[in-house]
């Protein structure tokens, strides 16, 4: 009987059997997939986010920048929004990086006359696509 206990607690000294490390392995793997796969998805939704964020900010400042400069008509170039003019502080902060969208493109301005509309490339990055963020299809909040 002595020696049948010395052989269980020798086993149980061992540690842990290969199927039982497979088993800890597969059940982390699933576990580390979903766990990816929902990060994944509300870093994109963020970026939307901010993007649509950034073109409502980029809107205001093209308004102030006329106001400022009692122009009838938008700026051309965005960049113009980030110069200092004289003593006048610049329409929109952050210097060149407000300008360019969560993607790592260029925000683009479309003017038509008076009016003008405010677009972010969206994720796929190109221009002209059904992901595009513009300042014209933002919904805006009813108060």
């Amino acid at each position: 009987m002595r020696q049948e206990n010395n052989l269980a607690v020798e086993s149980m000294k061992r540690g842990f059997t290969l199927v039982e490390l497979l088993v800890v392995v597969a059940i982390l793997g699933i576990l580390g997939a979903v766990a990816v796969t929902n990060v994944t998805g509300h870093i994109e939704s963020t970026r939307i986010t901010a993007a649509k964020t950034a073109v409502d900010n980029i809107k205001g400042a093209v308004t102030t920048w006329m106001l400022n400069k009692k122009k009838a008509t938008p700026p051309s170039d965005l960049s113009v929004l980030v110069k200092a003019d004289g003593d006048e502080e610049p329409a929109l902060d952050g210097g060149e990086g407000a300008l360019v969208d969560p993607w790592d493109s260029d925000f683009k301005i479309e003017v038509k006359g008076k009016r003008f509309v405010i677009i972010s490339a969206g994720p796929d990055t190109e221009f002209g696509t059904e992901d595009d963020i513009r300042s014209d299809t933002i919904a805006t909040k009813k108060k």
